[in-house]
């Protein structure tokens, strides 16, 4: 069924957005990253192709919000932690050399695997792929399904496959 709709559309919304922050900041020293979050946060960016209204929609709504923020919080929070196991897991590329899309949504699938362990595995995974595949290249969603995949099961200390 490719027209279901997401059970948690607040919680899809809220990775783009929490994607979007993240692209965001990676344009700023480490030093000025609080600031640009607060300007981003009280300027909706205008890259999503209709002139921000989608994501205006969504930043009205106070549980996309939330979940946002939730993720931006444990990313930055855990960033060395996750920098790390993204560059441990990804052998073949260095964390510098990925596409920023590549590498933001792998911050986001270890931020919720270390974070929000209410969600499923395959969802986390589920998700980056559908996130990489809307903004990123076209080999970005193939290369993060195979590291997003590892990446979860490692961060969440288990290999197994969840359904």
């Amino acid at each position: 069924m490719a027209d279901a709709k997401p059970r948690h559309p607040h919680r899809a919304h809220g990775r783009e957005v929490a994607l979007l922050a993240l692209c965001h900041l990676e344009s700023y020293r480490p030093e000025e990253r609080a600031r640009a979050l607060e300007l981003f946060w009280a300027h909706v960016p205008a890259e999503t192709g209709d002139g921000g209204q989608e994501l205006r929609g969504w930043l009205a709504d106070p549980k996309v919000v939330e979940f946002a923020r939730r993720l931006l919080t444990v990313s930055s929070e855990r960033a060395a932690e996750i920098d790390g196991a993204i560059e441990a897991t990804s052998r073949s590329w260095r964390l510098a050399r990925m596409d920023r899309v590549d590498r933001n949504v792998l911050r986001l699938v270890g931020a919720e695997s270390l974070g929000l362990s209410e969600t499923p595995r395959a969802v986390i995974v589920s998700e980056a792929v559908r996130l990489a595949a809307r903004y990123g290249s076209e080999r970005s969603a193939p290369f993060v399904n195979g590291v997003a995949q590892a990446l979860a099961g490692k961060l969440r200390g288990d290999s197994r496959d969840e359904s």
